[in-house]
């Protein structure tokens, strides 16, 4: 079972349930050794199934084999450098791992030591320190002194991997190549059978007395244990080990390489994580980008199409105009006369359209109304995010043009048919014809 769940990336407990939950067999405790030495083993075939949903297995490997390989690779190196420290040649290293050297409590666990001597335990003997440049603990105060000297070789091996202790306004990290690692430091609590009190058990009669069913006294009473644990509070839910604490194994002293070696695969972990936030922010803001350059486009288009609308429709009543003019330039004597007056008018009103629709006023009154036909280059920078604001109106105008400032200013039908000399100047008053 473990060599298989091996290939699977998930522990042999995981496959061993998983087998169970399909109703698959599994060999029993010594098969294996017994069908070596050639004893009788007892072989089960698979049996049917009435559920035809387990028929299929999906076994998911474990959160660690899906990390990136970086992070892999980060703790293997961390451990190769480390493993050189044993060697005789780093008599100074070997002194941050051999657990019997004293070192010297660096200066930067001051803060720490100070709280934690401060601190008063709770009704269960942990004492809590924390806070600016403090290494956040949870311990008895009898485990003071090892906890803070655990702490300095911890600090010192990690100073040999490249690790630099950091103040922060919460607490105290180490840090490296633009990663920290946030990490405390707490005495695991050891539990018993509560004995319940005379006062407990009186209270429980009354409960009872009452019909309560609530509990008189907790079911354990919690004590420090004298077990030292670090814990990485970096990655939650990743896959990553992330707690390191005294075992009957070995002691917490004993495996501080392996902890600078967690360490590294975590400072790994948040640079990975960095990077990928880093590139999706770069793609948010080059969609962001695009999005802007799209709307900034359809609002162009729009607005050159709302311009052509209006030469179009200039088009449409010059075209009638003419239409109507061609009609009443037909006609003969006395009825030519009398549709003069209206073929005049009829010719004033296709000048003023050919001057509105003339090349150098088209100009004019596009750049009047923001109606830019001038395209942008992709990327320039010069290139408008969109339309916002007030626009002018679609306004197809006449323009009075001044050559020496090179000024332009809209004039109305009336100025300009004065202008042109196609109506005579009519003046508004009492004198006015009615």
């Amino acid at each position: 079972m473990t060599k298989v769940a091996a290939q699977y990336g998930v522990t042999g407990t995981a496959l061993k349930k998983t087998c169970a939950r399909h109703k698959i067999p599994t060999p029993e405790r010594g098969y294996w050794a017994k069908l070596e030495h050639g004893k009788p083993v007892r072989k089960r075939s698979l049996p049917k199934l009435a559920d035809n949903r387990l028929n299929r297995v999906q076994i998911a490997r474990g959160a660690a084999e899906r990390l990136p390989e970086a992070v892999l690779k980060a703790r293997v190196d961390a451990r190769g450098r480390l493993e050189l420290l044993r060697s005789p040649q780093w008599a100074t290293a070997s002194a941050t791992i051999n657990p019997e050297i004293e070192m010297e409590e660096p200066s930067i666990l001051s803060a720490t030591r100070r709280a934690i001597s401060r601190a008063r335990p709770d009704d269960q003997g942990f004492a809590t320190a924390q806070g600016r440049g403090i290494i956040p603990l949870k311990i008895a105060p009898k485990s003071t002194d090892r906890a803070l000297r655990v702490l300095s070789r911890l600090f010192a091996l990690a100073q040999i991997d490249g690790y630099r202790p950091q103040i922060n306004d919460t607490n105290l990290v180490l840090a490296a190549e633009g990663a920290s690692i946030a990490f405390g430091l707490e005495e695991q609590p050891q539990k018993i059978l509560h004995e319940p009190t005379a006062a407990e058990l009186k209270r429980r009669d009354d409960n009872l007395r009452w019909g309560s069913t609530r509990p008189a006294w907790p079911k354990y009473d919690y004590f420090p244990s004298g077990r030292l644990a670090i814990v990485i509070n970096e990655n939650p839910r990743c896959g990553l080990r992330r707690t390191y604490s005294d075992s009957k194994a070995q002691s917490i002293e004993e495996i501080l390489p392996a902890i600078v070696a967690g360490l590294a695969e975590h400072a790994a972990l948040v640079r990975e994580r960095q990077r990928a936030d880093e590139e999706r922010e770069r793609q948010r803001k080059e969609a962001e980008i695009r999005r802007r350059r799209e709307e900034a486009f359809c609002a162009r288009e729009k607005r050159r199409m709302e311009f052509v609308d209006a030469i179009h429709e200039q088009l449409t009543i010059r075209s009638k105009l003419s239409m109507v003019l061609a009609h009443l330039e037909n006609l003969k004597g006395d009825e030519a006369k009398l549709a003069s007056e209206i073929s005049t008018w009829i010719r004033r009103r296709i000048q003023q359209i050919n001057a509105v629709l003339s090349p150098r006023f088209l100009d004019i009154s596009a750049r009047s109304a923001e109606a830019g036909f001038a395209e942008v280059a992709p990327g320039n920078a010069a290139e408008p995010a969109g339309y916002s604001g007030y626009l002018p109106p679609i306004r197809l105008q006449l323009w009075s043009i001044d050559e020496e400032k090179g000024l332009a200013r809209s004039i109305t039908a009336l100025e300009w048919a004065i202008q042109a000399g196609v109506l005579l100047d009519i003046q508004v008053g009492d004198d006015a014809p009615e």
